[in-house]
């Protein structure tokens, strides 16, 4: 239970203007305040929070996500991931009704799907033996400072780049440092094409070709900005230039998490927006599909 002093300081905290009418953010900060448990991957304070959050518009980055939307795997494609492990890919999602209006004056559905579809999170517990599953990562970390990191027109030219350590030198002359315990996006401008071909450019060998983070950058982010959660709009934070999926290894195995297959990059300024993860609290959950918001 919190103490009087620690609710009211949160309400002081949270102007009318505030997520939802006070109710979302709030309860994030107070749980926050409130918490005994630390798991930030750094000793550095644990709340990234500004004093106030203020905000005059909500951009969603989430893809809506349906049976045929893209994946690493097509439905009944024979996949193989070891000498072992050979198995056939279900249905990337599932909605299966339960009671139907016509019949039952209710609707309800039974859903299924893989964790890591559409716009999802990855929780480190899906590269780490031992790592935290979604349900256990601190509220306070959900809510961060968003920066968002343009390579579209590198991108353009060239399926498989990557943001590079350079990319992050020439943002910061632009905007400043990378704020401490944010989540830092790439912008490739691939959610433009999720509906088309495009958006795996497979090659002649059927490998996909996405844009996706150099290891270089990605260790910049973790040990000289303590950025909490990486953020792409592909399928991936490694392409074809790491095939050892060195920052899935790298950034999940350090207590970190990231986004995948974001949506709407373009409508959000480079820095200044705060972004809010939905993540089901499934128990063990690897990640799973989100609802992904931005406020400006």
């Amino acid at each position: 239970m919190c103490a009087p002093d620690v609710i009211e300081s949160v309400r002081q905290r949270i102007s009318r203007r505030t997520f939802l009418n006070s109710c979302g953010v709030a309860g994030a900060a107070a749980a926050a305040s409130c918490s005994t448990e630390t798991s930030s991957p750094t000793d550095t304070p644990t709340s990234s929070l500004p004093e106030k959050v203020e905000f005059r518009r909500v951009v969603d980055l989430t893809h809506t996500l349906h049976k045929n939307f893209p994946a690493w795997f097509v439905e009944g494609q024979e996949v193989t991931r070891s000498e072992n492990r050979t198995f056939i890919a279900p249905s990337i999602v599932e909605v299966d009704p339960v009671f139907e209006w016509d019949s039952e004056r209710i609707n309800m559905n039974r859903v299924s799907y893989w964790e890591h579809v559409g716009t999802h999170m990855d929780a480190p517990l899906h590269f780490s033996e031992e790592g935290c599953s979604a349900d256990e990562i601190p509220v306070e970390d959900l809510v961060l400072p968003l920066a968002v990191i343009d390579i579209k027109s590198k991108a353009a030219e060239d399926p498989l780049a990557r943001m590079t350590l350079e990319d992050l030198h020439s943002w910061e002359a632009k905007h400043g440092e990378i704020p401490q315990r944010a989540l830092v996006a790439m912008n490739s401008g691939w959610a433009h094409y999720v509906e088309t071909p495009k958006f795996k450019s497979l090659d002649q060998n059927g490998n996909r070709r996405q844009p996706a983070m150099h290891i270089e950058a990605v260790e910049f982010l973790m040990k000289e900005r303590n950025v909490i959660a990486l953020g792409v709009d592909t399928f991936s934070f490694d392409n074809q230039h790491s095939p050892e999926l060195d920052v899935h290894y790298n950034w999940l195995g350090d207590g970190r998490w990231g986004l995948e297959v974001l949506n709407n990059l373009d409508d959000v300024p480079a820095v200044g927006a705060t972004i809010v993860v939905g993540q089901p609290k499934i128990q063990g959950s690897s990640g799973g599909p989100d609802r992904i918001l931005a406020l400006i």
